[in-house]
């Protein structure tokens, strides 16, 4: 077994190693890639060494989204789990010494009934009262200690799962928001699709619903002309616009890299290229500034493909037709909006 200094030093390794791995590849250190990268080189997860493996051997580049998916589908599942396990021990531990609570209380009350009977008993013999009524003063005062006590370890208990609850719910909004862009994931963003496209098909007067894909024009020669941090900060204004665009049940995604996918639930396609339209002339129309500096980097413009769901065709399908919808008003000069055949 190495020692502890072993240890140290072997982690460090995996960490310089991490670190070079994503600035070889232009990717940004967030703690979610970083994670993944780390348990690669650190081969603690056999899925993500066959995945990196596999893409580095094909000698295609290992893009943002691929590592995102490994992230959610084999590491944060895991700490999820892990985290709900946790929740659910302590939450019996509050059931279990709740019910200890009640039963000791119960218990109490049931001497404190039968000391009742035979109290009425003495005194419908007309013996003497005194002592009969001091010890059902005490034990009076003894139970109002005891229920007392009970609203106090009750309320403790409650205010432990009002907790559990919340961290739960924080678990459940992490594992479904991008990191960067503080919009829906993809994982989300499929899941909401899959339950939508079911509800559609299963119903014989569904509503019409529509994906839209959105692509920032000529994204790269920003990254590369200004650096990944004024490009990340144009990826959450752009992704704050779209979600200003939106309302009710539609949902905002990152798709991955400078990709993002809209979901617009009871929208036929003609009223999906209506909000295409306004949403690619509103952000065409922001001028683009640093957020500190205040110094502008022109404008940018988005090509869009949208699609509206044909019956039993699946989510899969719909997002290709709107990506193909996409592919050709990048074809056709970008800053288009164009929909799916």
């Amino acid at each position: 077994m190495p020692t502890t200094e072993e240890q140290i030093s072997r982690h460090w390794g995996y960490a310089d190693a991490t670190l070079k791995a994503l600035r070889d590849r232009g990717l940004r250190p967030t703690p979610e890639l970083y994670h993944v990268w780390f348990i690669y080189f650190a081969a603690e997860n056999p899925e993500i060494l066959r995945v990196i493996d596999a893409v580095n051997a094909s000698g295609d580049d290992l893009a943002e989204d691929t590592l995102l998916q490994l992230y959610y589908r084999y590491i944060f599942d895991r700490q999820a789990a892990d985290f709900l396990q946790r929740g659910m021990e302590d939450f019996s531990q509050v059931v279990e010494n709740s019910d200890e609570c009640l039963t000791s209380a119960r218990n109490n009350i049931r001497s404190y009934g039968e000391l009742l009977k035979s109290s009425l008993a003495t005194l419908r013999a007309h013996k003497d009262v005194g002592p009969v009524v001091g010890e059902i003063v005490d034990q009076t005062e003894e139970m109002k200690s005891t229920i007392d006590n009970l609203h106090v370890r009750l309320d403790g208990y409650l205010n432990r799962v009002v907790l559990l609850q919340r961290e739960l719910e924080q678990t459940r909004e992490r594992s479904y928001t991008d990191g960067l862009t503080r919009v829906s994931n993809r994982m989300h963003f499929e899941e909401q699709l899959s339950q939508l496209a079911k509800e559609y098909d299963s119903s014989e007067d569904a509503e019409p619903f529509c994906v839209m894909m959105v692509d920032l024009d000529q994204f790269k020669s920003i990254n590369d002309r200004f650096g990944h941090r004024i490009g990340d900060e144009i990826l959450v204004l752009i992704a704050s616009m779209l979600k200003a665009n939106i309302k009710g049940r539609d949902i905002v995604a990152r798709y991955g890299g400078d990709e993002f996918a809209i979901l617009l639930p009871q929208t036929s396609l003609d009223d999906a290229m209506e909000v295409a339209a306004d949403m690619s002339k509103r952000i065409a129309a922001r001028e683009i500034k640093a957020k500190n500096s205040g110094a502008s980097y022109g404008h940018m413009t988005v090509s869009v493909g949208a699609a509206e769901y044909v019956a039993h065709e699946g989510g899969a399908k719909l997002i290709d037709r709107a990506d193909s919808a996409l592919y050709r008003a990048k074809k056709d000069g970008r800053n288009r909006h164009f929909a799916a055949e």
